[in-house]
Order: C-alpha cells, then sequence, then structure tokens
C-alpha cells in the first residue's frame, strides 16, 4: 500500500491511499518521471490537493510506502508535481528523487517477514542488486560495535561486485546485513560507525574466481582492507 503527501515542511500527512504506484525507481537518484498510480482510494481529494498546491507554494510530495498499520516507512520525494487523469491511472510528472531498481521489490518482502535466511538476495536480478543493498543501507540496526572480528569470503558465492557487497553485508550483520555497496562505501564502513570498529582478518576463499570476475576491482577492495589493518588471507 502506498500514500501520497504533500510537502509542507513538517510531518507528513496522507491525502489518499493507493493500491499500486509504477515508474518510482530509477538508475539515477534523480530524473524528471510519469510515475502511474493505479486504484487511487479519493482521486478527487488528490487531483484537487495538488492542483490548489500549486497555487500557493511549490508544488512538491511524497509518495509513500505504508505498511500494515498505514505508517510511513519510506517515501520518494517528487518536485514541480503535475497531475494527469488516463482512462485507468492518475499519473504524476515532475522530479523525482529516486531508490534504485530493486528497493520496492526488497522493502515488500520486508513488509511480507519474507527475510528469513541469507542469500535472499540471490533472487534479486543484476541490475535490482543495488535497491537490495540501499535497502540494506537504510534499514541497518546492528546490535552492537563489534571490535577485531574474522570474516569470510566465498569466491563461488557472487558473480559480480554488487553481489560481493551483499554477501560481505550478510557475513558481518546476517540476513539483509549492509558494509558497503561500492568502494567508496567500503571506505566508509572501514571508518567505523557501522556496528564495525575494527576488523582483523578476512579469508578470501576460492578467491581465484573472484580475481577473475572482478579484475582491477579485486586489488582494489584487497588494497583497501589492508589500509585498514585487516589481515586479508586469500585462498
Amino acid at each position: 500500500m502506498f500514500g501520497f503527501a504533500l510537502d509542507k515542511g513538517d510531518e507528513l500527512e496522507i491525502i489518499t491511499l493507493i493500491d499500486v504506484v509504477n515508474n518510482i525507481e530509477g538508475s539515477n537518484p534523480i530524473t524528471y518521471k510519469k510515475v502511474r498510480l493505479t486504484n487511487v482510494h479519493n482521486i478527487s481529494s488528490l487531483i484537487s490537493t495538488i492542483e490548489s498546491s500549486s497555487k500557493m507554494y511549490e508544488n512538491n510530495g511524497f509518495i509513500c510506502k505504508l505498511d500494515q498499520q498505514n505508517n510511513i516507512i519510506s517515501s520518494t520525494f517528487i518536485s514541480s508535481i503535475k497531475i494527469s487523469k488516463s482512462k485507468k491511472n492518475i499519473i504524476l510528472t515532475g522530479l523525482a528523487w529516486t531508490h534504485p531498481k530493486g528497493y520496492q521489490k526488497a522493502l515488500d518482502m520486508k513488509l511480507n517477514n519474507k527475510f528469513i535466511e541469507k542469500n535472499i538476495w540471490k533472487s534479486f536480478r543484476k541490475d535490482e542488486l543495488q535497491g537490495w543493498l540501499v535497502h540494506a543501507l537504510h534499514f541497518r540496526n546492528p546490535k552492537i560495535n563489534r571490535e577485531n572480528i574474522n570474516i569470510q569470503i566465498d569466491g563461488n558465492e557472487f558473480h559480480n561486485l554488487d553481489g560481493f557487497f551483499c554477501s560481505l553485508g550478510e557475513e558481518i550483520h546476517g540476513i539483509s546485513g549492509y558494509f558497503g555497496r561500492n568502494l567508496y562505501a567500503l571506505y566508509d564502513c572501514l571508518r567505523g560507525d557501522f556496528g564495525v570498529k575494527s576488523i582483523s582478518e578476512l579469508n578470501w576463499i576460492n578467491h581465484k574466481r573472484s580475481k577473475a570476475i572482478l579484475k582491477t576491482q579485486f586489488t582494489q577492495i584487497v588494497k583497501i582492507f589492508e589500509d585498514y589493518n585487516v589481515k586479508v588471507l586469500l585462498n
């Protein structure tokens, strides 16, 4: 379930509920989009609110993802909204601050309590893995700040750089765990504040396969860990 709320600079107030929202994700974080709303519960209220707001102040709003109790758990900001109506849908056109493809899929799985084991990310397509990782980042909840931990990565468990970060996050923090989603983010995680103060040892088994897949990125990853005094074992 989704909801729409205007951006008034204070707590968001849902104007209407929406059953389905399409075209809300994108490869670019900010992009001009036509967002399609299907089965808007109160169409007249949505249309009048957006049209009225455009006359009074900047016409900005949020498409909000709601849980079973209609609490807001995630939102997508859209600025300079224009509204149009087709036979079956309402279309909101504007500049959207989007999440990567796969984010909503991960969010739906979380809401339906489907995060019950590791490696669920393997059911995601290659172009959806960044969405999984961003979801893991937004909902990370490390219990304690651990020190001097030992971790193990298996090169047979992933097929690209995004898969490496999915595997690394779960190795360190368990199901849907997060520990970086690109090389720059890995630096940030190793500095602390992501549930780990320090890592003593990384045992990378089947590393030759990873080296063949990741190429220069493999060398960069190893160097990043070594820069933070992590002993890297290549097996």
